[in-house]
């Protein structure tokens, strides 16, 4: 959600939020994963979860993030101590034969399973435990090579720089 109406405080509680994301993406004891070869851009931060401090999940969106134009979302989460992986809403997806693929994430191949739906909606699910990856979206799959975001910075001054673009009167 994005408020342009929390007054003088808004600037505090962005900077506040932005450096507890920064401290749990640093304390991460696993990466997150970011496309090798994007062929959409920007990439933005979409969004992320944490708790306790720890960080369960990062969203990172290529492209425009309007969901009827070509884009691509890709989720890293890990799952809490002693929780199983949560399936993912596969609306959409019910009537598309699974692909098995292999997908090279940070130089290993792991094997990873693809849904592909009318309208060019996919959908590509790898579990390495206690990690998961999940990339979806519209449009051209592209490259499957995924790699470690060792900055966050420039992901969150883009979606800083979409937000104003987006919303120049907040």
């Amino acid at each position: 959600m994005y408020r342009s109406d929390a007054d003088d405080r808004a600037p505090a509680l962005r900077a506040a939020l932005a450096e507890a994301l920064e401290q749990s993406f640093r304390a991460c004891p696993e990466p997150v994963h970011q496309l090798r070869s994007p062929w959409l851009g920007p990439c933005t931060l979409a969004e992320h979860h944490t708790v306790d401090g720890a960080l369960r999940s990062l969203t990172l969106a290529y492209g425009p993030w309007d969901t009827d134009q070509p884009h691509v979302r890709v989720t890293t989460w890990r799952d809490p101590a002693g929780a199983g992986a949560a399936a993912e809403d596969l609306a959409g997806f019910e009537a598309a034969e699974p692909e098995e693929v292999t997908v090279d994430i940070a130089g290993a191949a792991t094997p990873g399973t693809l849904l592909r739906a009318a309208g060019g909606a996919l959908l590509l699910r790898v579990d390495r435990d206690p990690l998961h990856l999940l990339a979806s979206g519209r449009g051209p799959l592209g490259d499957l090579a995924f790699d470690p975001l060792t900055d966050l910075a420039p992901v969150v001054e883009a979606r800083r720089a979409y937000l104003a673009a987006r919303f120049p009167d907040a």
